[in-house]
């Protein structure tokens, strides 16, 4: 679980740290994830999450609705317990982010986006989550305020780094290694950061492949042809290359951190999360 290692790994730059504490911590956001997940499969629709059928496939949204807030309603029980108010503020706080990032996917006009708005976006939808992990576990940890900023850097970049990398996959993955059915969100006209890229290589941001882009009536057929023009175009490799650009502000962010162990394995993470193919 990517995640609770981010906590485990960064609560090891304080000085303070319970390890029963940090669990509590790596438990509380990781169920803040889950819960997310779950209402995201209601929101896109989805079957398959990982080549797993989602809680809405297996039952209904509604009991879909309800275990998602079970679930961070599980994660708040873990926080509020927590020694620090700052992180249990900040665990609130992501919510409020993941939420405003949904809002901001779900309400979003049918255009294609400016690079600005779908990084503000996926910011808060997902590097929020990222950082919390980081710098909560540093600030519970009693962790140097340089290093509690370091860690938050490291964070935010990396979640950015992470959703760039994942829509790349969305487009050119294997369906079977990716876990998920590839080119979802191009068939709900959801524009991510390859297809604005492929748009601008085409034939400009308010063109013709824009426009299919963002229509949501399309077709298999419709979405097949527009995942052949894509790949066919420079966009899936000018959005990996941006997230390696965001993968290297992470790594940077760890050189104001002393030299440990942990610091390499954070490094590890980095590297895995822009090679990965799931």
């Amino acid at each position: 679980l990517l995640r609770p290692t981010l906590v485990f790994l960064s609560a090891r730059f304080g000085t303070r740290a319970d390890r029963a504490v940090v669990l509590n911590l790596a438990q509380s956001l990781e169920l803040v994830h889950t819960a997310s997940l779950v209402h995201d499969d209601i929101v896109d629709d989805a079957d398959l999450r990982r080549n797993v059928p989602t809680v809405n496939a297996m039952w209904t949204d509604d009991i879909a609705l309800i275990v998602g807030d079970y679930l961070f309603a599980k994660a708040y029980a873990l926080a509020a317990v927590l020694p620090k108010p700052e992180v249990i503020a900040m665990v609130a706080q992501t919510v409020f982010a993941l939420c405003d990032g949904e809002l901001k996917e779900v309400t979003m006009e049918r255009r294609l986006p400016t690079e600005d708005a779908y990084l503000e976006r996926i910011e808060l939808k997902t590097a929020s989550l990222y950082a919390a992990c980081c710098q909560g576990a540093a600030l519970l940890t009693d962790a140097d305020p340089e290093h509690v900023a370091a860690l938050g850097a490291f964070g935010t970049n990396l979640g950015l780094a992470f959703q760039i990398t994942d829509d790349v996959l969305d487009l050119v993955g294997d369906e079977a290694e990716f876990g998920k059915a590839v080119g979802r969100d191009l068939a709900e006209g959801m524009p991510t950061l390859p297809m604005i890229y492929a748009a601008m290589d085409a034939d400009g941001h308010s063109g013709e492949l824009a426009r299919r882009i963002v229509a949501t009536d399309k077709s298999d057929d419709e979405v097949h042809d527009l995942l052949r023009t894509i790949r066919a175009t420079n966009g899936p490799e000018r959005a990996r290359q941006r997230a390696i650009a965001f993968h290297d502000a992470a790594v940077e962010a760890l050189d104001r951190l002393p030299q440990r162990t942990e610091r390499d394995a954070l490094r590890d993470v980095a590297d895995f999360v822009v090679s990965r193919v799931r």
